[in-house]
């Protein structure tokens, strides 16, 4: 076990909620390059969170275009394959719609914290 030094927790190693690491023995990394984490962590969530909202809204694309080419061909596509489509959408859909509530409630009840 290696003893915590006193000047552990120096600014320096302290980012926010970050806490930089050393390791000291080569055996903790197997001798490959230790990369420091210097990217922004909100901002990779944002990116993931604009991500998974544009796939939500291809999924809403598709089930309506699948929906407008049964109509103009309906021998074209199948009625399976546009059912599947839809549901898919409306399920992400309902998903996202409950997460943006539970959200909006999550900020209102730390608002509203005395």
């Amino acid at each position: 076990m290696l003893p915590i030094t006193e000047n552990f927790f120096h600014q320096d190693n302290v980012k926010g909620d970050l806490v930089v690491l050393r390791t000291t023995d080569p055996r903790h990394h197997d001798g490959r390059p230790v990369r420091l984490m210097e990217e922004d962590t909100a901002l990779n969530f944002s990116e993931v969170l604009v991500r998974a909202l544009e796939k939500v809204n291809e999924q809403q694309v598709n089930a309506e275009t699948l929906g407008h080419r049964l109509v103009a061909d309906p021998k074209g596509i199948s009625a399976h394959t546009l059912i599947i489509q839809a549901e898919k959408a409306r399920m992400s859909l309902t998903l996202v719609k409950n997460i943006a509530d539970l959200a909006v409630r999550t900020y209102r009840e730390l608002s509203n914290l005395r």
